[in-house]
């Protein structure tokens, strides 16, 4: 079987029968065939099994099913490469690091009123991966603070961001301080995946959002798949998280979180659900109850 021949029968296993009809070598990946992130793993595993190959880090370029097979057929995969090696993240912290990070988990709570539950879900004596919903940019670094120093690692933590923070000196120092993985989430998030898989085996507890993308009206989007992935590949629990209130303080058309306020600092509440085992669920079976529980959380009915 020819490679062009392959690729088009791994690809019509990963898509629905509909989609399968119609697919030509121009069909685009997502646009066409609804091949979304998660799909987008599954088929560069699938591709790397199949051709025991390794594919390289940036697929950013791979727009359609004949720009796959070019790549496969290539001698030369690294000219469609990023500019980091995924392997050096999340990148090692110092002792200024974690001060720093500490630093800014007590000023958060002294410019804003943290109002947390559930906290003793946290496991103190395992990893985990946090799977809260995306209001703003300090999300992150907001939920590591209503957990707490005290019960958590702080060298030990990591998580997805987009590979954008990597273009800033401030954007990236918040990179270092909460254990970024650059995600490329116009192409192959397959090696950040990976590489957080690896950092779920050595100990690190992962935070993950999996809307994917930080909402632009302040209302939940529809889960993806990859933090159920992420938990079923690492046999570790998902913790659900509601985050209320950073979209009001710091929604996408601000530069800066608002403060101050007449009548009082504003209001973060962010509640902490119980451990979801992945226990043999599917990804789609784990996706919707980690969305279910989440929605629950926020009072959802």
């Amino acid at each position: 079987m020819s490679v062009e021949e392959n690729i088009l029968q791994i690809i019509t296993m990963l898509i629905d029968d509909e989609n399968s009809k119609n697919i030509t070598l121009e069909s685009r990946l997502k646009n066409d065939l609804g091949i979304d992130s998660l799909k987008m793993l599954e088929l560069c595993v699938e591709i790397e099994n199949v051709f025991n190959i390794t594919i390289n880090e940036g697929v950013g370029g791979i727009e359609t099913v004949q720009d796959l097979i070019d790549l496969v057929l290539s001698d030369n995969c690294s000219r469609l490469g990023l500019s980091y090696n995924i392997e050096d993240y999340p990148l090692p912290k110092t002792k200024k690091d974690v001060k720093r990070l500490k630093k800014y988990m007590w000023l958060s709570k002294m410019l804003w009123r943290f109002e947390v539950s559930g906290v003793e879900n946290i496991p103190t004596d395992k990893n985990y991966i946090l799977c809260p919903n995306h209001q703003s940019h300090f999300d992150s670094l907001w939920v590591w603070t209503a957990i707490s120093k005290n019960r958590v690692n702080l060298d030990k933590i990591c998580c997805l961001a987009k590979q954008e923070h990597l273009q800033s000196k401030k954007s990236k120092t918040g990179l270092v301080m909460l254990g970024g993985i650059p995600v490329d989430r116009s192409g192959n998030t397959t090696p950040a995946m990976k590489r957080a898989i690896h950092c779920i085996q050595d100990g690190y507890s992962v935070l993950i959002h999996p809307e994917g993308t930080r909402t632009l009206d302040g209302k939940m989007q529809k889960f993806k798949g990859g933090s159920a992935k992420l938990a079923i590949d690492t046999d570790v629990a998902i913790i659900p998280v509601f985050i209320d209130g950073a979209w009001d303080i710091f929604p996408p058309h601000r530069k800066m979180p608002k403060i101050f306020r007449f009548g009082g600092r504003y209001p973060i509440k962010i509640s902490f659900g119980k451990p979801i085992q992945p226990n043999n669920k599917t990804v789609e079976e784990l996706t919707s109850i980690l969305q279910s529980e989440v929605e629950k959380l926020g009072g959802a009915t």
